[in-house]
């Protein structure tokens, strides 16, 4: 079955760091909530748009607006010096931002939902827990864990220090953030890759060391329902179910948390075959978010 894909419109919303971009879908039901898409590391906020495994398409068609902004430092969005890109510098803007996106988008909608992929999730975490003045309905959270594997510890502490933004290599890419071939189809990820964007190493290094130390203080302070979703083929984090459920106990004030293993994709879940039917998932959390509120 062929879909139609949304309408897209530009986004660009100002803060005191600079310009914040982005697209997103536009108007459509006022009932629901607006949901915004914080991208991961290595890519710009088109990494939520690939044809045919575009969550704006999908939300849309399901009646949500769906803005995927471009975190600072990446795409067309401005940020501070490179030794200052933290997360919880990121954080700082994109509460700003995700501020002026509420005061022009609101409305009369319910509040906010934040979906998140990656070191996008590790940023959204410290959003949440900055706990926003603006109504932040709940927190979606993938391709993020507490424990990456030891080669990739490795890899990311053999660039050299003061090195300048990194790009993977393509074949170092689909080994990484793609699962086996029965789980993603080659065009996809062909596709996907206008979407890539160099990685400033700090936020390499801050997602494999200091994420870890630092992730259970962080999730302690976050008090909006958690969805979080780890993929069963990801090549960053440790996968196993000790592993999901000590992530899941970190968010220790949350009034619910949901947590699943996904079968059958690898980091990128956005890519992945069953792309659509995840992104469904993360809508009807969006949902249950305004139902249970």
């Amino acid at each position: 079955m062929t879909r139609t894909a949304a309408t897209r419109m530009p986004i660009e919303l100002r803060t005191a760091a600079g310009r914040v971009a982005g697209r997103g879908t536009g108007l459509v039901a006022e009932d629901t909530p607006l949901v915004v898409a914080l991208h991961g590391g290595g890519y710009h906020c088109g990494y939520f748009d690939v044809p045919g495994h575009s969550l704006l398409d999908v939300g849309a068609a399901a009646g949500f607006e769906v803005v995927a902004l471009d975190r600072p430092g990446h795409g067309g969005s401005d940020g501070p010096v490179a030794d200052e890109l933290t997360f919880a510098r990121s954080a700082a803007i994109l509460d700003e931002a995700v501020g002026a996106l509420w005061s022009e988008r609101g409305g009369t909608r319910p509040g906010i939902v934040v979906v998140s992929h990656s070191i996008g999730s590790a940023i959204a975490a410290h959003l949440a827990a900055r706990r926003p003045e603006w109504p932040l309905l709940g927190i979606s959270l993938h391709g993020v864990g507490d424990r990456s594997p030891a080669h990739v510890v490795d890899a990311w502490h053999g660039i050299p220090a003061g090195a300048g933004p990194v790009e993977l290599p393509a074949p170092q890419r689909r080994a990484l953030l793609y699962g086996p071939a029965g789980t993603v189809d080659e065009d996809a990820v062909d596709a996907a890759r206008v979407s890539v964007a160099p990685l400033p190493l700090t936020e390499m290094l801050e997602i494999i060391d200091g994420w870890p130390a630092e992730h259970r203080r962080i999730a302690a302070d976050v008090v909006v329902p958690v969805h979080y979703t780890l993929a069963e083929h990801d090549g960053l984090w440790v996968v196993d179910e000790e592993r999901l459920a000590a992530f899941a106990q970190a968010f220790s004030s949350a009034p619910w948390v949901t947590a699943r293993i996904q079968r059958g994709a690898g980091h990128n879940l956005d890519h992945h075959r069953l792309s659509r039917a995840f992104h469904l998932g993360q809508l009807a959390f969006a949902a249950e978010c305004v139902a249970r509120r």
